[in-house]
């Protein structure tokens, strides 16, 4: 009753102010079209394609060497982890829970590749915050400050989770793990990316409403006002924390919003994950999220620092 009488108000605001709701709803779709889909669906489409060619071992063979030792991925593992660093997020955690639900990762891996790999992309940090920090620094400051973290988090994770040093799991070796060459469906391929992005629109366009509503509530403090906006929405956090804030503090937050990836994020990773994230406890959002948490301060420390 409670979820019902709040989306009732909610509903009734929107009808209150019906250009404020276009504006938001504007901008979350432009930005879905502009950047979200040419961003991610060539590589989501390419990335099914592999893995259900049964080319995944091949192809992983070099990362798979350095990477199994040091956290005991899978080749699937490994995969997953540059596909989430490479395409962003919700890539990663897409990937990871598509794994899990055909029985090529286990339990304990998907909990390591979920904390370390659902990430916005290279695309997004060189074409869209750095950018709007150009005047103040230069891309490698941001690019350290964001990744960097990683290098902390990661062992971290590892520790906890303790993914397995299986036996030789070596994509070269034939046995239960060797790959299964078929013909890859292109069409279902399209059909379950396109999907995917479809909810992710969805989103973008719900959070850019509120984003957009939160900026005019003036009875509101600046500063709160800013801070909401910034872990409701990535896009819209980063853009007006650097509008607002005075240097090196509107990089500190920006890094901060974006290696946090706002609530925005957190609802696409939970659409990417689909039922993997009520059935199995190792992908829990509410790990997920305190990952993030840790991955926003220790991004603003670190840029800070430099």
């Amino acid at each position: 009753m409670r979820k019902t009488i709040l989306l009732c108000g909610l509903l009734f605001l929107m009808l209150l102010r019906p250009a404020v709701t276009a504006e938001g709803a504007r901008y979350g779709l432009l930005l879905w079209y502009s950047s979200v889909v040419p961003a991610l669906f060539p590589f989501m489409v390419l990335s099914r394609l592999i893995v259900s060619s049964g080319g995944l071992s091949a192809v992983m063979r070099p990362f798979y060497r350095i990477l199994h030792p040091l956290f005991g991925l899978s080749a699937e593992g490994c995969y997953t982890l540059l596909a989430g660093f490479l395409c962003g997020c919700p890539m990663g955690a897409g990937t990871c829970a598509g794994f899990m639900e055909n029985g090529r990762i286990g339990k304990r891996e998907g909990r390591f590749l979920i904390a370390v790999c659902n990430l916005p992309g290279p695309m997004f940090l060189l074409g869209y915050v750095c950018p709007l920090l150009a005047d103040c620094c230069g891309p490698a400051r941001v690019l350290v400050s964001f990744y960097a973290p990683l290098l902390l988090i990661a062992p971290l994770a590892a520790a906890i989770y303790r993914p397995r040093l299986g036996p030789s799991n070596d994509p070269g070796d034939s046995g239960p793990f060797a790959d299964r060459f078929s013909e890859p469906d292109i069409g279902a391929a399209i059909l379950s990316s396109a999907e995917l992005l479809v909810k992710i629109g969805g989103f973008l366009m719900l959070y850019s409403i509120a984003a957009v509503f939160l900026r005019g509530m003036t009875a509101f403090p600046a500063r709160l006002r800013l801070f909401l906006i910034a872990v409701l929405e990535m896009t819209t956090g980063v853009r007006e924390t650097v509008a607002s804030l005075p240097f090196p503090l509107s990089g500190a937050a920006a890094c901060a919003s974006a290696a946090f990836g706002g609530f925005s994020g957190l609802s696409q990773t939970r659409a990417a994950l689909g039922g993997q994230a009520k059935k199995n406890a190792g992908l829990s959002i509410r790990h997920y999220f305190l990952w993030k948490l840790l991955h926003a301060s220790l991004s603003a420390a670190l840029f800070l620092l430099l």
